[in-house]
């Protein structure tokens, strides 16, 4: 009976809110807060100076949230940087002392409260020319106007006031303009313009070509002519369409993160806004569960919920800035390198089984990963490696493929009739740990190889790859792990030792209990180590090598029981299948100033506010899956010959990107 209702609850749920039907909501909800927001400010003004001091809230006990923008936390160089050659007084009683005290400790930190505290407090710091100095005057009278009047042109009385200008803070958004369109923004914009109007006047065209062909009564029987037989969508109204929806996405991405139209606020960690909401998708995931279609280790369903659930607890991460929090952050780490495993996993099964080497398997793996990443780094104004996690699985996808390919190319097909090949492939794999190993340990050959144009425009940050060798060797040995995991279980598959049947456990009673016991017990240790751990620095360290003892005890504790293999989380497998956009959409439409804050679109009241910037949020992610798979279909032909011709199109649109880029970086400078 329960299972009944829930599976008529669910229908009637279908029935009346589909996933169109949310987009539509989601479209409307996003164009009446554009327009309540475009109205306060015209109302209350862009000034968000004014709200540093004078409106906002405390997150927690002494965190100060100014309303509708965020606070950058400097730096000592920061603060030097910008205060060269700057002359600043506070002038007042003892509690313009103590201001004075805190902003001279941000310059440095070892500055000791001394002196006489009814006399003036003078501050140098010689070497990057700055001068703080305190006026003792408790009253307003005519000897404080008069120095008011000396210092007024360099009085600052809160860093972000002054140097938000001055440094631009990613997450300083207080007193800070909007940053100017770049030229390669621009074309951006005039393509989906162009896009938007071209797809329009299709329609219209369309629609009253359909209108004259249909269906006319004929005047002596009364019955009507079937003149048109509907016709396939064309290549150009897929591209068009796609284009014009992925131009409105763009338009609502750029509006949240750099056009200065919705607010943001810092973000602020409690155990609370961590946790309480991992229970809830805990909850939602296992109530929404459905019997699998097959199940084999890792099958489809399974993964996409593994996926799906390790996708939502990361999110909450970011929103909730649990990375604080060390024990939280290594748990994290394991998600991360999950992901990778099935990245290894995945690719080198696919490999191994089908030995489909060809073209457009690359092409179909490039474009999937790597399409909603080139578009938001044109119109964002990013660095590929910015999106550091695309690099990521882009690279590993290409070592796997280019460790198979080259000579000889060995499958299971090609193996199973003579052993040998089995050894060769592990003398392949074996190079490839030798690789690892060297780079990992080798940063200069590292920087090297990746600081060469042009792959130096794709994973520089700032001017350096450091951030791109830190990123690969955080998880440098999870892909090898998960090709070695996917070839030693394809083997033990083909040689049935596996008993992979509906509601059978995967080895027999003694080795599943044995093994599960063992699982669960390799969990838990990795688990208890993490959340002992004292350094960031020693643990990163460690976790490379440690970090599939938790992985693989989790596929066991989720694949040994028949009964638990046999069941997968539809709500999870449904967010698991558009993971790589929740992922990267988050930057800038779910979280803030490139997901150093969040984004506000209901102020003063954050519940509301998540539960609406998520709905939102997983819509556009959604469409932006959507809108990809139609593009793959066009833009990647099975014909290699049409296929060549749009590599050289490909290749030439980012040779024209590079060279714009060159010009920007050139202009900048």
């Amino acid at each position: 009976m329960a299972a009944l209702a829930y599976n008529l609850g669910k229908r009637e749920i279908n029935h009346y809110f589909s996933v169109r039907s949310a987009k539509v909501l989601a479209l409307v909800a996003v164009l009446l807060l554009a327009a309540c927001h475009l109205a306060s400010r015209r109302y209350r003004g862009n000034d968000s100076c004014e709200y540093l001091l004078s409106s906002g809230r405390f997150l927690g006990e002494k965190v100060w949230q100014p309303h509708s923008c965020m606070m950058h936390k400097y730096k000592i160089s920061e603060a030097k940087t910008c205060l060269v050659d700057k002359h600043i007084a506070f002038i007042g009683d003892s509690r313009i002392r103590q201001l004075f005290y805190s902003f001279v400790k941000i310059i440095n930190p070892q500055f000791k409260e001394e002196g006489n505290k009814h006399e003036n407090i003078p501050f140098e710091d010689k070497a990057a020319s700055v001068k703080v100095d305190f006026l003792w005057h408790p009253e307003v009278n005519g000897s404080m106007k008069q120095c008011i009047k000396v210092w007024t042109e360099s009085a600052m009385i809160l860093m972000n006031v002054y140097c938000n200008k001055v440094v631009k803070p990613v997450d300083g958004s207080c007193c800070q303009p909007r940053p100017p369109l770049t030229l390669i923004q621009k074309l951006a914009a005039c393509f989906f313009t162009l896009s938007i109007i071209g797809y329009f006047i299709f329609y219209v065209i369309h629609r009253n070509a359909h209108r004259k062909n249909k269906p006319c009564t004929d005047l002596e029987s009364g019955e009507e002519k079937k003149n048109i037989i509907n016709t396939p969508v064309s290549s150009l109204e897929i591209l068009l369409q796609s284009f014009c929806k992925l131009g409105l996405i763009m338009a609502y991405f750029y509006m949240c993160d750099r056009a200065n139209l919705f607010m943001k606020e810092n973000k602020f960690y409690t155990h609370s806004s961590f946790f309480i909401p991992i229970i809830y998708i805990l909850v939602l995931g296992v109530f929404y569960n459905e019997n699998t279609k097959e199940t084999k280790v890792l099958n489809r369903e399974q993964t996409d919920e593994w996926k799906g659930w390790m996708q939502l607890v990361i999110l909450i991460y970011h929103i909730s800035g649990a990375s604080t929090f060390l024990p939280v952050y290594m748990h994290i780490r394991v998600l991360v390198a999950a992901y990778l495993f099935q990245t290894g996993y995945g690719h080198f099964s696919y490999f191994w089984i089908k030995g489909d080497f060809g073209i457009h398997r690359v092409c179909q793996v490039l474009f999937r990963l790597n399409f909603l990443v080139v578009v938001l780094c044109i119109v964002m104004d990013r660095p590929y490696q910015f999106y550091y996690f695309v690099p990521l699985v882009t690279v590993w996808f290409m070592v796997i493929y280019v460790t198979l390919a080259l000579w000889p190319q060995i499958t299971q097909k090609k193996a199973n009739g003579n052993f040998f090949w089995y050894l060769g492939l592990l003398l392949k794999l074996g190079l490839l740990l030798l690789c690892i190993w060297f780079l990992a340990y080798s940063q200069g050959a590292f920087e090297k190889i990746f600081s060469l144009w042009p792959l130096s425009k794709c994973f520089e940050l700032e001017g350096s790859v450091y951030e791109w060798w830190f990123r690969w060797r955080l998880d440098r040995y999870v892909v090898f792990h998960g090709v070695l995991f996917a070839f030693i279980y394809l083997a033990l598959q083909r040689r049935q030792i596996l008993s992979e049947g509906k509601g059978e456990p995967l080895f027999s009673n003694k080795i599943s209990n044995f093994l599960l016991f063992v699982s669960v017990v390799s969990f838990l240790t990795y688990s208890i180590w993490a959340s002992s751990c004292k350094n960031k620095a020693e643990c990163n360290e460690l976790h490379p090598s440690v970090s599939v003892v938790q992985i693989v005890a989790f596929i066991l504790i989720r694949n040994i029981p028949g009964y638990a293999r046999s069941i997968y989380s539809s709500f999870f497998a449904w967010f698991g299948k558009i993971s790589l956009e929740l992922f990267i959409c988050q930057y800038h439409i779910w979280l803030a100033a490139d997901t150093r804050g969040i984004l506000v679109l209901i102020p003063g009241n954050p519940t509301l506010n998540i539960i609406v910037s998520t709905f939102i949020f997983v819509c556009v992610a959604h469409e932006i899956s959507q809108i990809t798979t139609d593009l793959a279909q066009v833009v990647i032909p099975k014909d290699n010959p049409s296929l060549f011709r749009r590599l050289a199109c490909t290749i030439a649109f980012f040779g024209g990107v590079l060279i714009l880029s060159s010009i920007q970086d050139k202009s900048r400078l």
